[in-house]
């Protein structure tokens, strides 16, 4: 990237260590010539070591949020790309298309913009820039701001990380975060880059577990998920993409009232 104020933060943790060497062989398989500074922000000191990504230990005991603002106080770039130790790039990222969504952060003084969409994405048509494929995101329902593969302004990065969360309370929080702060957020649509997520709920996605062994990727002794829990996810993920917001937010009410309880709690209250 000739677009040098940028750096790329690994988010991780001592407990998903085991996940680092897979991550780190597919990050420089298909981005080797990112040409930016790249780092694994973890709590706990390790011997682990990689040529082209430098480890950041925070402390142990740490959250994600006092981990973050811990790189920050290391890393000065005014722009973050933020990914996830889980989120394995599985195909070559197009480095001119990533430079030009900073360009277009720049010169729309956006706060965020989201990289990998899902599934909400479909809600959004306000165009952003001359490009056509990044569009304005409200910050006035759950999770429109998340920690899928993402840039974030330095500035607004920081102003997220008040207190001390975990990553899921944290996640939760982004959204009501952005709307105090008046954020300027957008997506890319379609995606400017493709992953494959691994864990969910501490142990690995089937669908992941296929392709690491396909690849030889993994040699961590990693829980497997379930089939009945890889059917209820998936099945909860498909209902998501064809079912209107409205009909998915009753459901939640529903469920709720059945004494279901949800992170996203946080955010209404």
């Amino acid at each position: 990237m000739r677009n040098k104020d940028c750096s790329i933060i690994i988010s991780s943790c001592d407990k998903f260590s085991d996940l680092w060497d897979a991550n780190v062989k597919l990050l420089e398989k298909n981005w080797a010539d990112r040409n930016i500074k790249t780092y694994i922000v973890t709590d706990k000191p390790t011997d682990k070591k990689f040529s082209n990504v430098e480890i950041l230990s925070a402390g142990e005991g740490t959250e994600i949020t006092e981990r973050i603002r811990f790189a920050l106080s290391v890393i000065k770039t005014e722009y973050i790309i933020l990914l996830l130790d889980d989120y394995f790039l599985t195909d070559p990222i197009n480095d001119k298309k990533i430079e030009d969504c900073i360009g277009v952060m720049e010169k729309e003084n956006l706060d965020y913009l989201r990289l990998y969409t899902f599934i909400n994405a479909k809600y959004f048509k306000e165009k952003i820039g001359d490009r056509g494929d990044i569009f304005r995101i409200t910050t006035d329902a759950r999770y429109n701001i998340n920690l899928y593969p993402c840039v974030f302004a330095r500035e607004f990065l920081a102003a997220t990380l008040e207190g001390t969360m975990n990553a899921w309370q944290y996640e939760v929080s982004l959204t009501k975060a952005g709307n105090a702060y008046g954020a300027k957020c957008a997506l890319v649509n379609p995606n400017a880059l493709n992953m494959l997520d691994v864990v969910r709920k501490g142990r690995l996605i089937r669908k992941a577990k296929r392709y690491l062994d396909k690849y030889d990727l993994y040699h961590g002794d990693r829980e497997v998920m379930d089939v009945f829990t890889t059917l209820k996810l998936g099945t909860a993920y498909r209902l998501k993409v064809i079912l209107p917001r409205g009909v998915t937010s009753l459901a939640r009410k529903i469920l709720k009232k059945c004494g279901k309880k949800f992170y996203s709690d946080e955010y209404e209250n």
